[in-house]
Formats: C-alpha cells, structure tokens, sequence
C-alpha cells in the first residue's frame, strides 16, 4: 500500500493515497505549516494536508528504493525546516515548508562501506537534531547550520539503534533493535 491515514478519536480510519506508485512512505511528522510531513523511501519527501491533498517532492540526489539515498526518519527541527535521514545515501537532509532541499553528508563510514544507515531523528532539548546510525551503532548530533558535532557509541556493539525521540525527563531515549534494549542519552 501507498498511503498515508488518519484515525479519528472514535476510531474511523481515513487513508490518502501518494500520487507514486511503489512510493513507500515510512516516516511521518507534524510541520511547523500546520501539514504532515512524511519520507517516501523512493527518494521523495511529500507534505499532506489534513484533508489530504499531497505534494511531493523529488531529493536533488539520485537516488529510487534500493539505492541512492532511502529517506527513512524525519522530523520538524529547532529551525522551522523539516529534518531527515538518508538510510542509504549516507546523509542528513533538511527540507523548508516550500520544499527547498539541502543534503549534508556524513563524513564518516563508521566502519561500513556504504555508511552509518541513519534512519531514526528527532529535535533535541539542547536545540540540535539527533539521529541513530543504524549501522554504525551510534547516536550523532547535528546542529541546525549543518555541522555534526559528535557521535556517541551505544554500550551494546552490533546494538543497530533504530528509533529515537526526547523522553519526558529531557534525555534522549533509543531503541536498539537487534540488542533488544532501550537507551537513553543524558543530556546533563
């Protein structure tokens, strides 16, 4: 399937359908413009509606479902801009409400030939982005201007740290999917 839904509080479950096919939406998030924002693992970022009218719109890199870049996690940042993570491209992309792209790689293979894997991003409580390198078995923080300003290694080696939000204490807290473990990252 290639939609998006939406459930009611009663339950009623509406779905919209992306305008590509095979598109594979995975990630979605609330936008600063008041729409849902989601990845479209084909190498798309769409914005819907409420209603759901969606817009897509194509990353400057090539990139389609097994190769290229895979956009997987995304989130709105400290900026006003949406943040996600490029799975197989090795990058941090940031997309404005108007759909202007920016792509930052990163520099770093952690020890993979094809790169980190980030695929899990969240805005932080210090006012950075930060992601899970899948593949890299780290947690990285990036500031909004596009600089990454470290990385932390999960306890657990092969941990593959997947999703990653900010917990109600004002850490951050991770999943580690194949260590079958949940992490947290003090932010004091």
């Amino acid at each position: 399937m290639n939609q998006i839904g939406r459930i009611t509080p009663s339950g009623s479950i509406t779905e919209f359908s992306t305008p590509t096919k095979s598109s594979g939406p995975f990630g979605i998030t609330a936008g600063p413009d008041g729409a849902l924002w989601f990845t479209e693992v084909v190498g798309k970022i769409g914005r819907s509606t409420t209603g759901g009218s969606i817009t897509e719109f194509r990353l400057p890199t090539n990139c389609g479902p097994t190769s290229g870049c895979s956009p997987r996690g995304i989130t709105a940042g400290p900026d006003g801009n949406l943040w996600f993570t490029e799975l197989d491209g090795n990058r941090i992309g940031r997309i404005t409400t108007t759909g202007s792209v920016t792509e930052f790689k990163i520099a770093s293979t952690c020890g993979y030939p094809d790169g980190c894997g980030p695929i899990g991003i969240t805005s932080g409580p210090d006012g950075n982005l930060w992601f899970t390198a899948f593949d890299g078995n780290s947690i990285w923080r990036l500031t909004p201007s596009g600089s990454f300003t470290g990385a932390f290694h999960t306890p657990t080696k092969t941990s593959r740290p997947f999703g990653i939000t900010v917990g109600p204490d004002g850490n951050l807290w991770f999943t580690e999917y194949i260590g079958n473990k949940i992490g947290r990252l003090s932010m004091k």
